[in-house]
């Protein structure tokens, strides 16, 4: 009986303790992605608060998401371009449009990854 009351106590401290910090819905405008991706206004990557070093990872996750599901058929990665300054031109392309993108993100970042990526034609025989 004891074990028991030790396992229950020991479920409710670790559940309060593992509380998420939050909860996202599958499709982000392009607006909240941006707002989620910057991070807090003055504060440097790695002295954001839990909460948005977490929005940060979620939108780096869901923009990975769309780039696997897309590179190679909708837009290409120039040769010798890393994947970290492909990401950094179109967060930079996000962000100059703040404030103008209710629609979805993914459609949003496939667009700017295709407009600035395209991928070579194939040469016909």
């Amino acid at each position: 009986m004891k074990r028991s009351a030790l396992y229950l106590a020991l479920l409710v401290a670790c559940s309060a303790a593992a509380k998420p910090l939050g909860v996202f819905p599958w499709h982000l405008s392009g607006n909240d992605f941006v707002t989620q991706v910057s991070g807090e206004p003055g504060v440097d990557k790695w002295h954001q608060s839990p909460n948005a070093a977490y929005q940060q990872r979620y939108v780096e996750g869901y923009q990975a998401g769309v780039v696997d599901a897309t590179q190679g058929r909708l837009w290409c990665a120039p040769p010798g371009m890393k994947p970290t300054e492909v990401d950094d031109r179109i967060w930079e392309a996000m962000r100059s449009r703040a404030g103008s993108m209710p629609g979805s993100a993914a459609a949003e970042l496939v667009r700017l990854y295709a407009a600035r990526f395209p991928c070579p034609q194939k040469r016909q025989p």
